[in-house]
């Protein structure tokens, strides 16, 4: 089901944003937002659950390893997944410069998820104003100095196989062969080949293995075992799977996990 974003009472209520405002929010699983824009940029973490943001160029993930931040005047859409637990802190325009324009995915760190839950009005309203002040400013070297985590997937905008993208995006599962796969696509092999390679930088191989990564995590963010995970993608055996996501991530999946639940503490 596709609802349409409704501001929250804290946001509405505002009409001078302060720097940063937090709110803890427990969306359903599969809860989904269309295509909207905010006037202030938004930073997202999950204490659990994942969550996929849309824009009209990437796709993004979200998982308790990590932080989104999206700009102001960004078109996206959003996706939760299951177990959900997230952490929204909105930032007012002249802060979100600060930040950059382009949206990114950023590994969480301790010192990161703290600063992101002191921005709470539960915590904020307890502080004095230079105190604020002070986390608010350690919050953005933070930000501008995270590492970023390759957790995004170029959307192919071609017609001819952005369906192709966006139906193995959902679940790449059922995608038997990428043989099988480009045949849907009302275009030659060749052609198809040439279209991902030039507006997503990856040939159909390549760029299906990273869906495939971004909706394990997905899966693995919301409590699946390994095993489970590697089954329901498709995969004879997690030892097939976990090569794959090593290939494509640089590490385990089971190291990967370990991340998760250290971030979700």
């Amino acid at each position: 089901m596709i609802v349409q974003p409704i501001p929250s009472p804290v946001r509405s209520a505002l009409r001078s944003r302060p720097r940063y405002l937090g709110e803890v929010i427990r969306p359903g699983a599969g809860e989904s937002y269309g295509w909207h824009t905010h006037d202030f940029g938004q930073l997202i973490s999950a204490k659990s659950g994942s969550m996929y943001v849309g824009t009209p160029e990437r796709v993004l993930l979200l998982s308790p390893a990590m932080a989104v931040w999206i700009p102001p005047d960004t078109n996206h859409w959003m996706r939760y997944g299951s177990n959900n637990v997230m952490l929204y802190v909105d930032v007012n325009r002249e802060e979100a410069v600060r930040l950059g324009g382009m949206c990114r995915v950023v590994a969480m760190t301790p010192l990161l998820g703290s600063l992101l839950f002191a921005m709470v009005p539960e915590q904020t309203d307890l502080r004095e104003h230079r105190h604020n002040d002070a986390l608010h400013a350690a919050l953005r070297h933070e930000l501008l100095n995270a590492r970023d985590v390759p957790l995004t997937l170029a959307m192919p905008q071609d017609p001819r196989v952005r369906g192709l993208a966006q139906s193995a995006l959902s679940n790449p599962g059922e995608v038997q062969s990428v043989e099988a796969w480009l045949a849907g696509a009302p275009a030659s092999r060749k052609t198809v080949e040439r279209i991902f390679i030039s507006e997503t930088g990856m040939p159909p191989l390549r760029w299906l293995c990273h869906a495939r990564v971004l909706h394990a995590i997905s899966l693995l963010a919301a409590g699946q075992k390994v095993t489970t995970v590697a089954l329901e993608m498709g995969y004879e055996s997690s030892s097939s799977f976990s090569y794959m996501f090593r290939q494509t991530l640089g590490e385990s999946p089971s190291k990967f996990l370990g991340k998760q639940q250290f971030a979700a503490r």
